[in-house]
Order: C-alpha cells, then structure tokens, then sequence
C-alpha cells in the first residue's frame, strides 16, 4: 500500500505518504488513506476543484489534522508550522503533488496550508480530523506574507476575497 513514509525534518510531525499503486490495462487503484500506516481518526472528506491559477489559503486552526492527495490535475501545496511551541514554528514546506507519483501529506494541527491550481483543473482531497466549524473558526493568513517567503508557481493567482484578506503570520494565535 505504502512505497515509503518520509518524517518531515522541516516541520515536526508532518509526514510524505509516497503511495504503491496498482497497474493493468483497466487503469490504476490506490489507497489513500489506511490505519495500518495513518493511526489519525478523520471524520470528514472534502474536495475542492479549482481552475488554473486559483490559490486556496493559507487556511487552518489549532486542533485539525489533514490528509491531502491530488486526484486529478497538479496543484502546489505549501504548509507553514504555526505552534508556537514548536521546534520547528515559523518553518515551511512546498510540495508538488500529482497523480503521476500519488503521494498524500499529512498536516498536523496547528500547520496552515494553501494550494495553488498549476493545471487546467485539479482535485484536491483531504481528510479532517475535526468537523470543519467555518471560516471564522480557521485563521487565514495571507497568502504573500513576507515573513513566510514562498516561492508560489504563479505570480498573479486568483484569490478569494477571504485569502485577499489574509493576516500576517505573526499575528497567529495558536
């Protein structure tokens, strides 16, 4: 089920789920989640599609872990250590996530995480670990923070008008 799980040294407790896959002239199958290799309990899906170029977060809270995977399409994927009692606070990662090498990430609680459509559509999944309470319940930071410096794919994307007014990190409250 699993071709590797790489601990993240970056961002404590974040994890790369590189997934095995199966191959005939049918197509292909994969799992992407599984208690055997994620002991996290989740009690939602979602899925959100986007267009080329939309940019989704920086989003999260103090208390939900999330499980992402790219169904179908390519997007960026950036997440950001926002514990202040972490060892790793204020530190970042980007990943690039297709159906191509299937591959899940799992954000621990406490980390807030954007992505960034890089193809014509993409499928972004996740799982929760918390039922989703709103957007007044996450914080949204923007998406530009200086502080955070990512190298986004796109110089221009297409924001929501809750990501346009995105705080700065420092200002997090977790």
């Amino acid at each position: 089920m699993l071709k590797e799980i790489i601990k993240n040294t970056k961002i404590k407790d974040l994890e790369v789920l590189r997934l095995d896959t199966f191959h005939d002239y049918r197509g292909e199958i994969w799992t992407v989640y599984s208690e055997e290799y994620c002991d996290t309990k989740f009690v939602a899906d979602k899925i959100s599609i986007s267009n080329f170029g939309v940019l989704r977060g920086f989003h999260g809270d103090s208390n939900t872990t999330k499980l992402i995977t790219c169904l179908s399409g390519q997007f960026q994927l950036c997440v950001a250590d926002a514990r202040k009692k972490s060892e790793t606070y204020g530190n970042i990662e980007t990943f690039f996530l297709d159906t191509q090498d299937p591959t899940v990430v799992l954000v621990p609680a406490g980390c807030i995480n954007a992505h960034l459509s890089l193809s014509d559509k993409c499928v972004f999944y996740y799982k929760w670990s918390e039922a989703y309470q709103g957007p007044e319940k996450q914080v949204t930071v923007a998406w530009d923070d200086p502080d955070l410096n990512f190298e986004w794919a796109v110089q221009n994307p297409i924001l929501s008008e809750r990501d346009q007014r995105g705080i700065l990190f420092k200002n997090i409250l977790f």
